[in-house]
């Protein structure tokens, strides 16, 4: 009997989802496939060596009552080769890349996006800066200058941006805020240790009517010498616009509500002086 030698040599199955299960091969040399390892397993036979002893070995039949065992391929592949035939297979013969490379540009960060809760500090933030709050403009009666013992005016003016109330919103992804403003007052510091007043708004502008204002005003009582105001000779005066701000909206479904008070100050320097009366008695 020739010795045989089985070899076996791996590929890849490239047509068994179009062709169904394939039957084995009986040929020597052929191809047998094995279904459940989706592999062609290819049979070669290798005559032996001339004069060797088993030239002369008889080939034992198999009984007429049996049939002949199915022969199968005695050599498997190598633990290197088998561990290495998914990628063979996927990378050299059907030129796919392994699963983790293949992937969908763009999905991972727009399913994060679209994920990713908003604070809802962010869309106030924008709200309260499209108020556009201005820092008041000071004005008084007198064309900036005042005296002792006469009322002066006070108000802010209204045509510079300081309204007595703005409402603005802003949206940032599935949250939604509306911020209103309203005036609540404005601080008046007069230069003076203790000369503060409050009126509870911007002032009545002053068109030369006679006596103090209605609802803000102050009469000095002392000059703006140098030695009083460092040197300067005139009053400092601040005006601070007093604005409590809030909103509300939503965020992510749920209701946002909040408020903060915003204050907003200006600077006038004015000088304050004395009216001198000379009077005259007809030759007394």
């Amino acid at each position: 009997m020739l010795t045989r030698r089985v070899a076996t040599v791996a590929t890849a199955l490239l047509v068994a989802p179009y062709l169904g299960h394939a039957t084995a091969s009986a040929a020597p040399g052929g191809c047998r496939v094995l279904s459940a390892m989706g592999l062609c397993l290819v049979e070669a036979a290798d005559p032996g060596r001339p004069g060797g002893p088993s030239a002369h070995q008889p080939v034992e039949e198999p009984a007429q009552d049996r049939p002949a065992a199915p022969r199968r391929p005695s050599i498997a592949p190598s633990r290197e080769i088998a561990e290495r035939i998914p990628e063979m297979l996927r990378q050299n013969l059907l030129g796919i890349a392994p699963p983790e490379e293949v992937s969908v540009a763009g999905a991972p960060a727009a399913v994060a996006q679209a994920a990713a809760p908003v604070d809802p500090a962010v869309p106030t933030r924008i709200a309260i800066n499209r108020l556009e709050l201005q820092k008041p403009t000071i004005r008084l009666s007198g064309q900036d200058e005042a005296y002792v013992g006469v009322p002066v005016w006070l108000w802010i003016d209204q045509a510079e941006g300081a309204a007595e109330a703005a409402t603005a919103s802003a949206a940032v992804g599935d949250a939604n805020v509306v911020a209103t403003a309203r005036l609540s007052g404005v601080e008046w510091s007069m230069g003076p240790d203790g000369a503060e007043v409050f009126c509870t708004g911007p002032g009545t502008p002053w068109t030369g009517q006679p006596g103090p204002s209605p609802d803000c005003g102050y009469t000095y009582e002392e000059r703006s010498l140098p030695a009083r105001t460092a040197g300067a000779g005139r009053w400092t005066i601040v005006a601070t616009a007093v604005w409590q701000v809030g909103w509300e909206g939503f965020s992510g479904g749920q209701p946002v509500v909040g408020g903060q008070e915003l204050r907003l100050d200006t600077e006038l320097e004015v000088p304050v002086d004395e009216v001198q009366v000379l009077v005259t008695g007809g030759g007394r």
